[in-house]
């Protein structure tokens, strides 16, 4: 069913009906007095009701219901009685009472609950003493539809109800459509109180019209009131007043003499006329041929307008997608809202961002659509665009609306933090640390690593299982000296793309002057600035340390540089790769990468170039750069 709602403005009339009972009608200008009814002879009537030709009475000694459709020159019995409960007489229905046991259309209720029969006898409620809420059924399928609480009045297959203070809401309960209409803050809507385009309305004397376009009237009425298709009509002394409720000025007219006390009904099947019982018991039928005409309603010429929208986010981390809208049917005071019927959808796609959306797409079972969101799924990487329109009942098809885009993410994360400290790593631990972005989410990571052990190349890549779909960002270990190790990373999105593996980064802890083997004038020696704390010094021209089989592409020096320091010549498989120069003005520890070289196997050596002295600290063979 549709939930759809429209509002209609009720407008403020300066119309103010006097008051009704006869001796507060004013004298100087009284209703005309129209007599009497036409005569349905043949039975005395306790009670009476009528719908189109068919009036019905009870008998007054033992309530039998009996009904004519001929003026009475036939009358049947309907098989119940009214049990001295009113008669109701609504469209085809006929609710009578025997044995007990309320009966319409093959529902039967307890006759002493709260039944009633709506306008156009569609619809009846029934409700238990004390009961919170009354049953609504569908007389025709003998279907229970809803539960109301009271109080509330029934009028064809629409429930009316004040939801709320100042709202009179008309719930459909065949096409599930709500109209609501803005009446006083103070108004409720009782049984029998909707009768075609009017609502007779309790607690703020006002009449309105649930059809629009006329102005609400103020109208004070009696207890007894009934509503009539276009009229009201109530006891008044031995007289029925009625009253035009089509007419702005709310004409009236007098009839009667009626019994006392009155038993009247209005027609039930929408006619303009009613049925009472005179002084005598005789039921009688008043033609309504004065009353003025139902104001015509003009066509509803205002197509729906969209109030919201939404196809989620603009990039999906999944590959179903949907969009949803609401729309509103206009009111215009000239032209009242029929309501939301239909939708019609639309979609385009790209399969990626570099190219260009295609055609419009119109799925068959996407147009006349009753429901208010669609779903698809899409491959990843394509974008989705949405659009919709919506017809009312009257037929007033909207433009479509604007594009909402959806895009199932096809691009995979990039790197935006890589990094694993310095080169040379003289602390410990070391860590490698990585953050990547997407579209949107991060799903997981994956990393892999290879060493070299002091002394020869890198190995093959490692994948550890636990780094491997991992959620880490970050990889701490214990150096080892001389060991060269390297890490990459890469990752993935919860739709599986996944990015490169990014660049290679490395770390070597570097190894101690005690691992190298000293000749000429050599002293050992401890600093606190030294790595692991201590330091060879070479004193002379021509002193060198030295290590056989060592594997690199460049060499890192850690000495001390300082005042009246000295120089020395590095070589590597018997190659020079550089000259390092210790002499600053400051006494620190300096690491000092020699120039890049092809990777090479074999002795290196160390070797002092001066007479002043050179403190050597450690040395640290890089596999790659």
């Amino acid at each position: 069913m549709l939930g759809l709602r429209v509002k209609v403005a009720a407008v403020a009339c300066a119309v103010v009906l006097v008051p009704l009972a006869a001796s507060q009608v004013m004298a100087a200008d009284p209703p005309v007095h129209l007599g009497e009814g036409t005569l349905v002879p043949g039975h005395a009537a306790a009670d009476v009701g009528m719908s189109g030709a068919r009036v019905v009475v009870s008998d007054p000694q033992d309530h039998t219901v009996y009904e004519t459709s001929t003026n009475g020159t036939t009358w049947t019995a309907s098989g119940g009685t009214n049990d001295t409960k009113p008669l109701q007489v609504e469209g085809p229905s006929l609710l009578t009472f025997s044995g007990g046991t309320a009966t319409v259309g093959g529902l039967t209720f307890p006759a002493a609950d709260e039944v009633v029969l709506g306008k156009g006898g569609k619809l009846v409620s029934h409700r238990a003493p004390n009961a919170a809420t009354a049953e609504v059924y569908d007389v025709a399928t003998k279907t229970k539809l809803a539960d109301y609480a009271p109080p509330f009045a029934m009028a064809d297959s629409t429930v009316w109800k004040v939801t709320e203070p100042g709202h009179l809401d008309g719930k459909d309960l065949t096409t599930g459509v709500v109209k609501t209409v803005l009446v006083a803050s103070a108004c409720a809507v009782g049984p029998d109180r909707v009768n075609g385009r009017w609502a007779l309305l309790s607690g703020c004397n006002q009449v309105v019209d649930v059809k629009g376009p006329e102005a609400p009237r103020n109208l004070t009425v009696a207890a007894d009131a009934q509503v009539g298709n276009g009229f009201t009509v109530q006891a008044s002394g031995s007289d029925l007043l009625v009253t035009d409720l089509n007419d702005q000025s709310l004409g009236q007219r007098r009839y009667g003499p009626s019994r006392l006390p009155g038993s009247f009904r209005a027609d039930g099947s929408g006619a303009t006329k009613i049925v009472y019982a005179d002084p005598d018991s005789k039921p009688r039928v008043i033609s309504l041929s004065w009353l003025t005409a139902d104001p015509q309603q003009h066509p509803d010429t205002v197509a729906p307008v969209l109030t919201s929208a939404s196809a989620g986010a603009r990039i999906r981390d999944n590959t179903s997608l949907s969009f949803e809208w609401a729309f509103t049917d206009p009111q215009d005071p000239n032209s009242p809202a029929t309501g939301v019927n239909s939708y019609d959808l639309r979609y385009q796609q790209r399969p990626n961002r570099t190219t260009a959306y295609g055609a419009w797409i119109q799925p068959a079972a996407w147009q006349g659509l009753k429901t208010t969101g669609a779903s698809l799924d899409a491959p990843i990487g394509t974008d989705t665009c949405w659009q919709v329109r919506a017809r009312d009942y009257a037929a007033n098809v909207s433009a479509w609306t604007a594009s909402y885009c959806s895009e199932v993410d096809g691009t995979a994360p990039s790197l935006v933090t890589w990094r694993i400290g310095d080169r040379v790593q003289l602390g410990s631990p070391a860590t490698v640390r990585w953050a990547y972005k997407d579209d949107t989410d991060i799903a997981s990571y994956d990393v892999v690593y290879k060493v070299a052990a002091p002394g020869v190349a890198l190995g093959k890549w490692i994948y550890p299982a636990t780094w491997q779909n991992t959620k880490i960002t970050s990889i701490s270990w214990a150096p080892r000296l001389g060991w060269d190790e390297c890490f990459m990373v890469r990752s993935r999105d919860y739709l599986g793309n996944l990015s490169a593996w990014s660049a290679q980064l490395c770390s070597v802890a570097p190894q101690d002057d005690r691992a190298l083997t000293s000749a000429g004038t050599v002293t050992r020696s401890t600093s606190t600035l030294a790595f692991q704390g201590t330091t060879t010094i070479l004193r002379a021209n021509g002193a060198y340390l030295t290590k056989a089989t060592e594997a690199a592409a460049r060499i890192a020096l850690v000495a001390i540089h300082g005042p009246g320091q000295g120089r020395v010549d590095i070589y590597h498989a018997n190659i020079k790769v550089g000259t390092v120069n210790l002499a600053a003005t400051t006494t620190s520890r300096v690491v000092t990468y020699l120039p890049v070289t092809p990777l090479r196997t074999g002795a290196v050596k160390i070797v002092s170039t001066s007479t002043a002295p050179a403190t050597i600290d450690a040395i640290a063979f890089l596999r790659v750069n």
